[in-house]
C-alpha cells in the first residue's frame, strides 16, 4: 500500500471552531473527520463527472469539444 500523503489547509476561526465541533461529537480529530469529508466529496465529484461522461457519450457529444468561453 502506498504511504498516505499530507495534507495543509487553513480555516478560518468560525470555521475551524464548526469542524472542531463537528469532529469532537464523532470521537474523531480534526484531521480525521477532515480526510473523511474530503475523501467522501472528492468521491461523490468524480462519480458525477463519470456519469456526465457517460451521458454525454449516449447522446452523441462526448467527443464534440465545447468551446473554453461561452
Amino acid at each position: 500500500m502506498l504511504e498516505r500523503k499530507d495534507l495543509r489547509l487553513k480555516l478560518n476561526p468560525d470555521d475551524h471552531a464548526a469542524v472542531s465541533l463537528l469532529a469532537d461529537v464523532r470521537g474523531l480529530d480534526l484531521a480525521e473527520w477532515a480526510e473523511r469529508v474530503l475523501v467522501r466529496e472528492a468521491r461523490r465529484e468524480l462519480h458525477a463527472a463519470m456519469l456526465i461522461h457517460q451521458r454525454a457519450e449516449r447522446l452523441g457529444i462526448a467527443a464534440q469539444a465545447l468551446p473554453a468561453e461561452m
